[in-house]
């Protein structure tokens, strides 16, 4: 613990160093179509075969489009922690697969998780200091109070640059038939992450760069506060709350990677409103494109499962993945223009607090650690987050005033790093996993303030 003069002159010193690049844990939004699919019935069939077609509810892979799917309903043994899609996700994880049929060949899958919501501790206790993010044995798993599902990215517009700082967020899907209930139920999180939840290094540094760029777009010219966010390369880890899986006391028992590409949008500071997106050129979605470019790519696997390595396959034989209509479909509704889309669905969710929210999309591939027969070591694991700053930016105990007693909750954790017992996350503003000199600047920013 520090001595109260190093906090005093930390105080003081932070107030005259404040960074240009801002960080942000951006909640991941919900409350779109709930319980549905994102998006209506497909027919999907295998190539080359033999097989038969497999049913896709995946669409335009966005929520709250004209293509909505029917109400999705959890299949498997026992009542799972949440029902598929039970917040009304805007982001997604999908991840295509063959079911093999005796006799018959390949049937196309379509896995999709949720996610949003709040953030789980596997442990069941919330007062023991200590979060687990690997299943706890005679253990219930318990939800968190404070910020829910996030992304937490730093913005440096000056230089050019977004970087991936972390990623905590809650995930459900329908399960599948004869599985049990907690497969449902499934928590990602950046590469390398411990099973407390301290952050780790990149295990595939060349893919896993977490660093993209960040260029003001213009639009026809007369946008401001928007920029487009390119080659955020990525690697997330992907786990359920089972205690009975294979690699239960691990994480990474899946490997999502690939590159994000996407928006971030500010909200106007002299008239209170988010710029107006359609007609900007903004374009469409990456859909229906497939990561090809990623076949015969070997990567590292997670705490050296499966062997240590993995290679990246075309798809299942008799379904090759990179087949029309593998990739999901084109957004059609907003005459397909994503500005649109942003307009109409995700502005209306944010409250006045929220000052920026981000839009992002990646086409990437995946790596399963488990004995899986249906999802290999495959393209199409592909990625959308939709998320906002839906949190007051200083007010650490929640009161809705940035005060002395936020200051004093930053305070007790300074200097203090994520290994540390007594590391605040809630005090990390800047999201860089230790309480410092920034996080005091932010702090004193705001300080005196009501949260709108």
């Amino acid at each position: 613990m520090k001595t109260t003069n190093r906090r005093i002159a930390a105080v003081v010193l932070a107030a005259f160093l404040v960074s240009s690049a801002g960080a942000d844990k951006l909640t991941l939004l919900t409350g779109v179509n709930v319980r549905h699919w994102p998006g209506s019935e497909r027919a999907v069939t295998p190539v080359p075969g033999p097989g038969i077609d497999g049913t896709f509810y995946d669409g335009d892979r966005l929520a709250g489009t004209a293509d909505d799917g029917p109400e999705i309903q959890f299949v498997g043994v026992g009542t799972p922690m949440f029902q598929p899609n039970e917040f009304g996700s805007l982001s997604f994880l999908f991840h295509r697969g063959s079911v093999p049929i005796p006799f018959t060949g390949q049937m196309p899958l379509m896995g999709v998780d949720y996610l949003g919501g709040p953030r789980l501790d596997l442990d069941g206790d919330l007062g023991n200091g200590v979060r687990s993010l690997v299943p706890v044995d005679g253990q219930t798993p318990v939800t968190m109070d404070g910020i829910e599902s996030y992304l937490d990215l730093r913005f440096d517009i000056a230089g050019g640059i977004v970087e991936l700082i972390n990623v905590d967020a809650t995930g459900s899907n329908e399960g599948g038939p004869g599985i049990q209930a907690e497969t449902a139920t499934v928590l990602l999180t950046l590469a390398g992450t411990e099973n407390d939840g301290t952050r780790g290094p990149a295990i595939n540094p060349d893919l896993d760069t977490r660093i993209g760029t960040l260029t003001p777009f213009n639009g026809s010219g007369q946008l401001a506060g928007v920029y487009r966010i390119s080659n955020l390369g990525y690697e997330f880890w992907y786990d359920s709350i089972d205690p009975a899986s294979g690699s239960a006391d691990l994480l990474g028992t899946f490997q999502f990677l690939g590159t994000l590409n996407g928006y971030l949008v500010e909200r106007d500071p002299a008239t209170g409103q988010f710029p107006t997106l359609a007609g900007h050129g903004l374009g469409t979605t990456a859909w229906p494109a497939v990561a090809d470019q990623y076949v015969g790519q070997t990567v590292n696997t997670a705490h050296g499962l499966a062997g240590g390595t993995a290679t990246v396959a075309e798809g299942a034989p008799g379904d090759d993945f990179t087949a029309p209509g593998n990739g999901g479909q084109a957004l059609a509704d907003f005459g397909g223009d994503l500005g649109a889309y942003l307009d109409a669905v995700v502005v209306p969710l944010l409250p006045p607090s929220a000052e920026r929210f981000v839009y992002l999309e990646g086409v990437g591939f995946g790596i399963n650690n488990a004995t899986d027969p249906i999802f290999s070591d495959t393209i199409d694991y592909d990625t959308v987050f939709v998320a906002a700053d839906l949190t007051c930016t200083g007010d650490l105990d929640g009161d809705g005033q940035i005060g002395l007693s936020d200051l004093a909750a930053l305070l007790a954790s300074y200097g203090l790093d994520s290994a540390d017992a007594d590391y605040n996350s809630d005090a990390d503003i800047d999201g860089d996993g230790v309480v410092g000199l920034s996080d005091l600047a932010t702090l004193l920013s705001v300080y005196g303030t009501t949260c709108p």
